[in-house]
């Protein structure tokens, strides 16, 4: 063969040893840098966290099982189904040490219903707080979105690993919800008892706020089948509210519901609720999201776009409350959180 048809030959393997070159190297290169750069959280930090060595029990109502999982894991799943992706650091740290008190607070005295099923804490968000999984965060913002999101969480549970709130040397019931009416709701109104820390707080940048304000609508027979109801219309219904002006009852005929048990059944976003009834359908205007109990997570966003801290924030909401370690508490349930 001569030199000049042998020369082909020798570039095309030579082409493709390049590629095979950069197939093999340079390619996982490239996509480790892109990861370098991408706001990927610290594994080894996250799990050598004192909050990933506690389980905590939780019953899943779809399932119905309990699962067991770490209380860090716990804590950002309840960060990813409430705070916006957004959220300053400084709300995202106050809103961590929140929901680990509540649930080390939940270990040590469980609900009644979170008792009956042998666990902790459930993931219904009328009973305890809003979970929402990594996957789940991925399908609704989308993954690039839900990577940086899951990160600045993750940083912020490192960042307060540990700490809790507690009022009288206890854990406290650090309720949180997404956005208030304006003002926080006081326990004594909300739960029927005083509660020092659970004060009415005004939320003035929430009562401005358009997200502040929601609206559903069902037809008769969608609004049946949701409340396991056999209603004939929609002008025997009827709300009884509390002074502050959620809904504690409704009556339709002879059925009476709970203000949160219809809230839930009807996917409303809080109890705090009206409605319009045009033809064959019902329209809810909601206002707030969640219980309106405790600390409103955008109000503490604003607080923290502000400049303040997140032991001001939480102040600010729970006062009287002291940041203190969970050690102790998490040792009188026989768990070494060490």
């Amino acid at each position: 063969m001569s030199q000049s048809h042998a020369l082909p030959g020798v570039l095309q393997f030579g082409v493709r040893l390049a590629l095979a070159f950069a197939a093999i190297v340079l390619l996982p290169v490239g996509i480790a840098r892109a990861l370098q750069r991408s706001p990927m959280p610290d594994v080894s930090a996250w799990i050598a966290q004192r909050d990933a060595r506690i389980q905590v029990r939780v019953f899943d109502g779809e399932t119905g099982d309990v699962r067991p999982m770490p209380l860090n894991t716990y804590v950002l799943d309840v960060l990813l189904a409430n705070c916006d992706p957004n959220a300053p650091t400084a709300s995202l740290e106050a809103a961590s040490i929140a929901v680990r008190t509540y649930a080390v607070r939940s270990m040590l005295h469980p609900s009644v219903q979170a008792r009956r099923e042998h666990a902790d804490l459930t993931d219904n968000p009328s009973l305890d707080l809003a979970m929402e999984t990594e996957h789940e965060l991925e399908l609704s913002i989308g993954s690039q979105s839900a990577l940086a999101f899951i990160a600045r969480a993750q940083a912020a549970i490192e960042a307060t690993d540990g700490k809790i709130l507690t009022y009288g040397g206890q854990p406290i019931l650090a309720f949180l919800c997404q956005i208030s009416t304006g003002r926080t709701r006081s326990a004594e109104i909300a739960l029927g008892s005083p509660v020092p820390y659970l004060r009415s707080t005004p939320c003035p940048d929430d009562a401005t706020s358009p997200a502040r304000v929601s609206t559903i609508t069902y037809t008769l027979g969608a609004l049946n089948q949701a409340l396991s109801a056999h209603l004939s219309g929609f002008s025997g219904l009827r709300a009884i509210r509390s002074s502050d002006g959620f809904v504690q009852a409704v009556k339709a005929g002879g059925a009476v519901w709970s203000g949160p048990a219809f809230a839930a059944d009807l996917g409303l976003a809080s109890d705090d609720f009206t409605w319009v009834a045009r033809g064959d359908r019902l329209t809810f205007s909601c206002y707030g999201r969640g219980s309106d109990l405790g600390m409103s997570l955008h109000e503490a966003d604003v607080l923290a776009e502000r400049g303040m801290s997140f032991a001001a924030i939480l102040a600010h909401f729970y006062p009287g409350t002291r940041l203190e370690d969970m050690q102790s508490f998490v040792q009188s349930l026989g768990i070494s959180g060490n």
